[in-house]
């Protein structure tokens, strides 16, 4: 985090000077408890699912039908296909009519 940033923050917060780096704590993070059995985990996971349900989006324009203007692409969408690169293709795809809805 930049010293300018830091400076921001915590004035808004109402303190005089930011911490130091030395001071900070790790931030906690909430865990999502055991992975299942007889899986080698999320570090050689190859595929998760989850994400902006598709019908809470337009499927020719990837716009939010609850925010105008807001537009949901690529991998935060709930859309899960084989291995082997159909990812990528739906993040470039889905990115593409989203810039041409914009």
């Amino acid at each position: 985090m930049s010293k300018r940033l830091r400076r921001k923050i915590y004035h808004k917060h109402h303190r005089r000077q930011p911490p130091q780096p030395a001071e900070l704590r790790p931030f906690p993070t909430a865990t999502l408890g055991d992975h299942p059995e007889a899986t080698e985990g999320y570090a050689n996971a190859e595929v998760t699912a989850g994400g902006v349900d598709t019908s809470e989006r337009s499927a020719k324009t990837m716009e939010s039908r609850k925010v105008s203007g807001l537009y949901f692409i690529g991998e935060v969408v709930d859309v899960t296909g084989q291995l082997g690169g159909f990812n990528f293709q739906w993040a470039w795809a889905s990115g593409f009519y989203a810039g041409e809805a914009v």
